[in-house]
């Protein structure tokens, strides 16, 4: 596609907008056929990176006397850069949720499946529950997840970790504090491996990968293995017409504690977006685990619905009985 040679760093608006001509339209090959064109997606992580690396440039100075190329103001007429489709529709609801739950729990796969692939289901739908339960981490977090002290300091009951993507992008990365909230305690029970300190939860994601081109891989395979397991588990267990992938489990988390009505603050630290915060907010729990606790149950919807007719049908003992754990709940 490119015939304007780049020399050092004599590089212009106009060079920038011809690069992204061709992306967004294509251009002619010597048979007269149209390549080089790309969706809007991909030519907007190229753009980014682009304006990345110019902003870079320009603060060692290596790129001076040059007009800004990138603006999103259209009477500008710069290099405007494409917003990400909104995936807002992508998750899943908590009533759809706890349905894949109850397939996990209750092995509900076809006798036709060839011998083997129901396991491997299993374990893919254990992860993609895991995924979920875990305030949306996504399958590199899982990987790199470990029993670290603090498991074992809070008497199992939850884990902490820096998310991978965010460790070398925020001062200090982003903590993460999961609460293993009992139905995420059920499926540990059966993918996890046993606690051990500093030992992996989920060993077989890297399979003892230690280079990180090596690790890449072994995630992607896995996030491959998952999308294609759950697709065929929402298909053929279930008849549901949705396709998911990992990251709708993400999508899901927030979406659904929102949809609950659970503070804004506390989903966008338990999913570690980078915040500001003082000093003092490093030596303040600002959510103690009994309330982690609460806001994660909601994710699934396990409580059997009473109707009228059945409080009709009940004896004094067990109207009674129903009140007090009413009450506990309070």
């Amino acid at each position: 596609m490119w015939n304007r040679p780049i020399v050092g760093f004599k590089v212009d608006k106009e060079d920038i907008e011809y690069w992204n001509n061709g992306m967004m339209h294509g251009v002619k090959d010597e048979t007269g056929n149209l390549v080089g064109k790309i969706s809007n997606t991909t030519r907007g992580i190229y753009l980014r990176s682009c304006r990345a690396v110019w902003n870079e440039c320009v603060s060692l100075g290596y790129l001076t006397n040059q007009e800004y190329p990138f603006s999103n103001i259209q009477k500008k007429k710069l290099v405007s850069i494409p917003v990400g489709e909104s995936r807002k529709h992508c998750y899943l609801t908590v009533e759809q949720m706890t349905e894949l739950y109850r397939v996990f729990v209750e092995k509900r796969y076809p006798d036709i499946w060839k011998s083997g692939y129901a396991e491997r289901a299993h374990y893919s739908l254990g992860l993609f529950l895991v995924q979920y339960l875990c305030n949306g981490f996504n399958l590199a977090d899982a990987g790199e997840l470990t029993y670290s002290q603090y498991y074992f300091d809070t008497g199992r009951k939850a884990f902490k970790f820096k998310r991978v993507k965010t460790t070398n992008r925020t001062e200090g990365g982003s903590e993460v504090i999961i609460p293993i909230i009992e139905p995420l305690q059920r499926i540990l029970d059966e993918i996890a491996a046993e606690p051990v300190l500093n030992g992996f939860v989920f060993p077989k994601i890297l399979q003892g990968a230690t280079l990180k081109a090596d690790k890449r891989k072994r995630i992607s395979q896995e996030n491959s293995n998952v999308q294609d397991r759950i697709i065929k588990i929402c298909q053929e267990v279930l008849h549901w017409e949705v396709r998911p992938s990992g990251t709708w489990c993400r999508h899901s988390y927030g979406t659904n504690l929102a949809h609950a009505r659970v503070e804004q603050r506390y989903i966008s630290e338990s999913m570690g977006h980078s915040t500001n915060h003082s000093i003092t907010d490093r030596y303040i729990a600002q959510y103690p685990l009994e309330t982690q606790f609460e806001y994660n149950s909601k994710l699934l919807d396990l409580e059997p619905k009473i109707t009228e007719e059945d409080i009709n049908s009940m004896t004094e003992e067990q109207k009674t009985a129903m009140l007090l754990k009413l009450l506990t709940k309070k």
